[in-house]
């Protein structure tokens, strides 16, 4: 089902007290800055542990004070009801689940899945290289959380490996590598399997949303091409004279890239600003998609004002191929034409000023 409630206090502008939102869809109807986009954060906060707006837990305090919480009630077919409690007092963070403490923001992916739509998707195709691998990660997060576990694996040898580097300490950077290698291996193997998959996920949607001829694709281009041991090893010895003048790591899984492929030219270079940002929302429309079909469950959809963007021929072609999900929050400005996607049991609320008046 999803959430059936969601109680604030202290978060961003939006006044204390339970919403509820029991509801398959709910739509957010209100000018911006009145708290719509709160209401969405607050749904990934509850599913994530953290923001998807901001990395400072203290941006999300009400102005003037120094603590927040939001706790959801939230069930499913598979599932009783659970609570998720997400406490913030200055620099301390507390998660419970159905009252007991949350040591592993892990254990929230595969319970509460979710997935936002926003503006700021843009940057998975135009932006740099660590966006599109954060992408990515993502993606292969939700499907497999033990992929999570492998890349702080990686990231913590490299963090290791990178500190040895700075004071050309060459024995402690080799010790490092058995583990730096390892981690590092089993990431290329999930990115460069995922990538093939995903991309005809992705190249699919596209193209029909888009009824462009000419399909766009996504190439994986790994840093480890030969994903052997003792091939790795071997070109982080011939590494080292890159590494000690740049006193970083220069080859690895963090150097990894994706391109978007138009035809045989570079998407984001050849491709109109309109036809970008409705690859970034067929993105996540494939994310989505991918995440349903390995692991059998539907997501929570967060969409931010994204309907704008399309003219109507598409926006119909998008809402026809919406992947499944178990509940989906939309926002919208007043005049836009919600009413054309409610249903029957579609939840509606005038958002004013951090309030949340029924609507319709």
């Amino acid at each position: 089902m999803g959430f059936r409630s969601i109680r604030f206090f202290n978060f961003r502008n939006l006044e204390t007290g339970t919403l509820s939102v029991d509801a398959p869809e709910v739509f957010l109807i209100g000018e911006n800055g009145q708290g719509k986009t709160n209401l969405l954060e607050s749904v990934y906060l509850l599913s994530f542990g953290s923001s998807f707006r901001t990395k400072k837990d203290d941006l999300m305090f009400r102005h003037g004070t120094g603590e927040m919480a939001v706790e959801g009630i939230f069930s499913d077919n598979d599932m009783p009801e659970s609570a998720i409690l997400v406490k913030i007092e200055g620099k301390q963070k507390e998660i419970r689940l159905d009252g007991k403490a949350v040591r592993d923001r892990r254990d929230m992916i595969g319970r509460f899945p979710c997935i936002v739509f926003c503006h700021d998707d843009i940057g998975f195709i135009t932006g740099t290289p660590d966006r599109q691998r954060l992408f990515f990660n993502q993606t292969l997060g939700l499907r497999d959380p033990l992929f999570l576990d492998i890349l702080r694996r990686y990231t913590k040898a490299l963090r290791q490996r990178n500190a040895a580097i700075k004071v050309r300490n060459w024995d402690m950077v080799e010790l490092f590598d058995g583990e730096f290698v390892r981690a590092g291996l089993e990431i290329t193997r999930y990115r460069r399997e995922a990538a093939g998959e995903f991309s005809e996920y992705f190249s699919r949607l596209f193209r029909e949303i888009s009824a462009m001829e000419i399909s766009v694709r996504i190439r994986y281009l790994p840093s480890w091409a030969h994903p052997g041991i003792d091939e790795t090893e071997d070109l982080l010895r011939r590494r080292r004279d890159a590494d000690t003048l740049f006193s970083t790591t220069t080859t690895g899984p963090h150097r990894d890239r994706f391109r978007f492929i138009f035809g045989e030219k570079d998407f984001a270079a050849a491709a109109s600003t309109g036809q970008i940002r409705l690859a970034s929302l067929i993105l996540k429309m494939a994310q989505a998609a991918f995440f349903t079909d390995r692991s059998g469950r539907r997501p929570v959809l967060l969409l931010d004002d994204v309907l704008l963007e399309m003219d109507p021929p598409r926006r119909r072609r998008f809402i026809e191929r919406f992947p499944p999900y178990e509940q989906a929050f939309f926002t919208f400005l007043p005049d836009e034409r919600f009413s054309s996607y409610r249903k029957g049991d579609t939840l509606l609320y005038k958002v004013s000023d951090g309030r949340f008046f029924s609507h319709g």
